[in-house]
């Protein structure tokens, strides 16, 4: 019961910091997806919804990672989250990024708040 509290703790966490990144690099981020405000509808509860469940499956997917492996110290742990970032997230998303033609800028900022936020995580639920 406690590992799943945790799970959510940090999904919740993702979610919030999600919040504060975009909160700081809003204006940038919708320059470099080439969107203006009007394209945004903040009161749609859909892409929140989505993106807290995404937290979710990112936080529980750290969870059984680091359950398995079991990293003995704080460098291995940082090691893991670091390597899943850009191995898996990054290696798997950059064609997305390269296909729709959007900026290294946007890139940037969407996959610099997943290291974060995978960081973060991966030292709540383990």
């Amino acid at each position: 019961m406690a590992d799943a509290l945790w799970v959510i703790a940090a999904a919740v966490l993702n979610f919030l910091l999600g919040a504060v990144w975009y909160s700081v690099f809003g204006k940038s981020w919708l320059s470099a997806w080439k969107l203006g405000k009007d394209d945004i509808r903040p009161n749609d509860p859909k892409p929140y919804l989505i993106a807290f469940i995404g937290s979710l499956y990112a936080s529980y997917g750290l969870f059984l990672m680091l359950k398995h492996i079991q990293p003995q110290d704080f460098i291995e742990q940082l090691t893991l989250a670091v390597g899943t970032w850009l191995f898996i997230q990054v290696g798997l998303g950059a064609k997305h990024y390269a296909f729709a033609r959007v900026s290294g800028k946007a890139f940037a900022i969407d996959y610099g708040l997943d290291l974060v936020g995978i960081i973060l995580m991966t030292f709540i639920v383990y």
